[in-house]
């Protein structure tokens, strides 16, 4: 497949996501609460992209191949990593594992690729993996301190049984640091109770504003844009020879750069 005359490619997954995990995570992307927090999410994420240029850029995780984030990407070959086979493609792969080559990949997208797995520090070490330097990652989770609790969602679908966590943004810039990651922004979305028709959320819109104007933290769902950073070494060269001003043997001339004093021959 040409590189040059594929716009996007979606991508089959195989993955150790639970299926009830990724149902309730996309069921509620589809209340009036999560179509407001994922519009809010796609206008951030389009707005970090903007001006990331590359060559590949991948969407992985519970949205990918459903709702695209790479809209105002100038990168051209865009590839969706789904989370089940058979989804849109014939590749398969895990955020786990991801099937790249080595700083192959200049931006990932990760989707509650965290929040629906057993093993996220393997998930943020195969994304530091596919990068290339300097490339960039943005991770979308659900934040378990919420002002509106959408950590009930576990308790209500029984999340507890599943293999699925929700990190603080804390825990998750930490990891980050800890894997060479630059984080240049965090931002909060959705802000609006995580349960509820139409009529509540209406009713609470304006936490949807106020969150958004004062810049609150604690908004059910989490941005983080990082950078993969590779410290540059320095070669140390040899050190140089300097040249001894004595040498072994050398007879001092006590005399050395003395003037001589001579008197005229009319002075005798």
């Amino acid at each position: 497949m040409s590189l040059n005359k594929e716009k996007s490619l979606n991508v089959a997954s195989r993955t150790s996501m639970p299926p009830m995990g990724v149902k309730v995570c996309r069921d509620w992307y589809a209340t009036p609460a999560g179509q407001a927090a994922l519009a809010r999410v796609q206008s951030v994420v389009g707005r970090m992209t903007a001006d990331i240029f590359g060559y590949h850029a991948l969407e992985t995780g519970v949205l990918a191949g459903q709702n695209t984030f790479l809209q105002e990407s100038r990168i051209a070959h865009q590839i969706a990593l789904g989370v089940a086979a058979g989804e849109n493609g014939s590749v398969v792969g895990t955020p786990e594992q991801l099937p790249f080559a080595f700083s192959n990949i200049d931006l990932v997208i990760a989707s509650h690729a965290l929040d629906c797995t057993g093993q996220p520090h393997q998930v943020l070490r195969e994304i530091e993996r596919v990068l290339v330097p300097e490339g960039h990652c943005i991770l979308v989770g659900f934040n378990p301190f919420s002002f509106k609790g959408v950590g009930r969602l576990r308790h209500l679908h029984n999340w507890d049984a599943q293999p699925c966590h929700f990190y603080s943004t804390f825990r998750v810039r930490d990891w980050l640091s800890v894997l060479g990651f630059d984080v240049r922004e965090t931002v909060s979305a959705g802000f609006c109770p995580v349960l509820g028709g139409n009529y509540l959320f209406q009713r609470t819109r304006w936490l949807d504003h106020l969150g958004e104007k004062f810049h609150f933290m604690t908004g059910n769902v989490y941005i983080i844009h990082a950078q993969k950073k590779v410290s540059n070494m320095t070669p140390l060269l040899p050190a140089r020879k300097v040249k001894p001003l004595l040498k072994p043997g050398m007879i001092v001339n006590p005399g050395a750069g003395r003037v001589s004093r001579q008197e005229p021959d009319n002075a005798k």
